[in-house]
């Protein structure tokens, strides 16, 4: 089966949710869902104009004003430059690496890589929007103009729904208990999906229209660790 890279994300893992099922969920969580899972750079503070998110996040991040400044000038230089597509994908894993290293050494981050199967790609890309809109977004922009195949080792699959950028999760939804009940659900060491076959069957039954969800595309895509 042909993967192809949909870029990498920088994120914090984090402890399962009271909402996630305990016997179902892992305690430590991994996601491509920056609902589940904070993802770095945060550019809706960094780019707006709140100064209290600013300072809320820079105090989180334990930076001090000068190195945030540098922060919000280097994602600046390399968003113009299509490095770093909105709002935090990566084209390349030596640029997630730099600015991990960088400003967020002191963090405890993993980089995953996004990936998609080649029989999906055309259905992605046509759930997205129209025009010069396309370019905003880092995943649809490196899906499109096909920046290769995955280099990083397999995690496993998770069923995901994209909107505006951003991706939704079958655990923002719940849907681990819906697939416990339709199918023999167990994620894998990793907590991700073992197969593609099986996370194929789970995005079928999340597009049902009867099944309370976001109104996106659910699809399986595959979920990379790289080396660092």
């Amino acid at each position: 089966m042909n993967i192809r890279s949909g870029g990498y994300l920088l994120i914090e893992r984090t402890k399962r949710a009271a909402y996630m099922d305990a016997q179902l969920i892992p305690e430590s969580v991994q996601s491509a869902s920056a609902c589940i899972c904070e993802q770095h750079p945060t550019l809706d503070v960094l780019w707006g104009t709140s100064k209290e998110r600013k300072k809320a996040y820079r105090e989180r991040l334990r930076l001090s004003e000068e190195a945030f400044f540098k922060l919000t000038e280097w994602v600046e230089i390399h968003q113009e430059s299509g490095d770093l597509g909105y709002p935090q994908t990566f084209q390349t894993v030596e640029l997630a690496k730099r600015l991990r290293n960088r400003f967020f050494s002191h963090i405890e981050l993993d980089i995953i890589e996004l990936g998609l199967p080649e029989s999906y790609v055309a259905d992605f890309l046509a759930e997205g929007d129209e025009g010069e809109s396309l370019e905003r977004y880092g995943v649809e922009r490196l899906l499109r103009h096909g920046c290769g195949a995955p280099v990083g080792r397999l995690l496993g699959y998770e069923v995901l729904g994209y909107e505006n950028g951003m991706f939704h999760s079958y655990l923002c939804n719940g849907l681990e208990q819906d697939f416990a009940k339709q199918f023999s659900f167990q994620l894998n060491r990793h907590g991700f999906i073992s197969t593609f076959e099986e996370a194929e069957r789970y995005c079928t039954y999340s597009n049902q229209e009867d099944v309370e969800t976001e109104s996106v595309l659910w699809l399986p895509w595959a979920i990379f660790e790289v080396d660092v």
